[in-house]
């Protein structure tokens, strides 16, 4: 930070200063006494001065990890200090969460989150945090189109639904674990089409592998990681879950075109930081965030991952979570689901 004290005057100023009087004197006390009781004035206005790290709930070379190192680069070069990504995967993004709400308030220390922050308090189990009141909602990066059903083995959602009517619990669907929306994408579908699927949880990347080597006969998995797949050619997307089809999934329709009225999942992704940090922190890191959504290489990222950028300030990213705390709390009481 540069020096804005006023520069040491020559000595003929100082010969030529008027007398010093003591009500001069008693004044200039006080106010070195007042600037020596405000230790922390001018500090937040240097932030950041040391790198920050963003902690990442998933492993270093998926689709969310590439994408949280785009934010962390650019971030880091508009700040002029680097934002390190730490992936802390398990948990379905409870450890990663965990670490980010017993962390200081002091900007250092973000949490590149996904729906399955809310999700995992939705559930009847206890967490060690709460999703919105101990974290500080810092920015929405950018939602989705939705999920999509992807598989090697059918064509069609009707091909599928008719073989899971034809052998119930036959066929099986890959999830990211308990409460991710890979998970209640499922079962939200088995109730709306009337089947019985039989759930196989993955806590690695192997997911996508297996769904394409067929040992699973299918997936409900992002767009972020459905779209480079299908591109492959060894994958079909069979449908979307979202209101309206993924530019870059043009041919593939939605649930609801499909008869599926009520169906609607979309994903989201976004930037929070511990409880408590301060306002003047806070849209530091939102303006840096918001500037970097804005570049080229980004906004070309999420596009190619079907996804849309948001413009939400802190204020409305935490009434926007707010509420998704509460559809999902009935969500997941509706569909039965509950930490096993």
């Amino acid at each position: 930070m540069s020096d804005t004290s006023s520069p040491r005057p020559p000595l003929a100023t100082f010969c030529a200063a008027p007398p010093i009087h003591r009500r001069t004197v008693l004044a200039g006390a006080l106010g070195a006494a007042f600037a020596a009781a405000l230790p922390g004035q001018g500090r937040a206005a240097a932030f950041p001065d040391r790198p920050m790290r963003l902690v990442c709930p998933f492993p270093p070379g998926v689709a969310t990890d590439v994408l949280a190192r785009a934010y962390a680069r650019y971030v880091g070069e508009e700040l002029g200090q680097p934002m390190v990504v730490e992936n802390r995967p398990g948990a379905n993004g409870v450890l990663a969460s965990t670490v980010v709400a017993k962390a200081p308030a002091d900007g250092y220390t973000l949490l590149f989150t996904t729906g399955s922050h809310v999700a995992n308090a939705a559930m009847a189990g206890t967490l060690q945090y709460r999703p919105v009141d101990d974290f500080t909602a810092v920015f929405l990066a950018a939602q989705s189109y939705g999920l999509a059903l992807i598989s090697t083995k059918f064509s069609t959602v009707a091909e599928m639904v008719a073989a899971a009517k034809a052998a119930p619990g036959k066929l099986t669907y890959a999830t990211s674990g308990v409460g991710n929306v890979t998970h209640v994408a499922g079962a939200m579908f088995e109730k709306a089409a009337g089947i019985d699927l039989t759930d196989v949880p993955y806590n690695s990347p192997t997911l996508s592998t297996d769904v394409m080597g067929g040992q699973v006969d299918m997936t409900f998995i992002s767009t972020v990681t459905a779209v480079p797949l299908v591109k492959t050619g060894k994958v079909k997307a069979l449908a979307t879950t979202g209101t309206r089809r993924p530019p870059s999934l043009p041919d593939v329709p939605t649930l609801q075109e499909l008869g599926y009225k009520d169906f609607d999942i979309n994903g989201y992704f976004g930037m929070l930081a511990p409880a408590g940090l301060s306002p003047e922190v806070t849209t530091t890191l939102y303006r840096a965030l918001n500037k970097a959504g804005e570049t080229k290489d980004v906004r070309d990222l999420l596009a190619e991952s079907s996804l849309y950028p948001s413009t939400l300030d802190p204020k409305a990213f935490d009434a926007f979570l707010r509420k998704d705390l509460a559809y999902q709390t009935q969500l997941m009481r509706d569909l039965g689901i509950k930490v096993q």
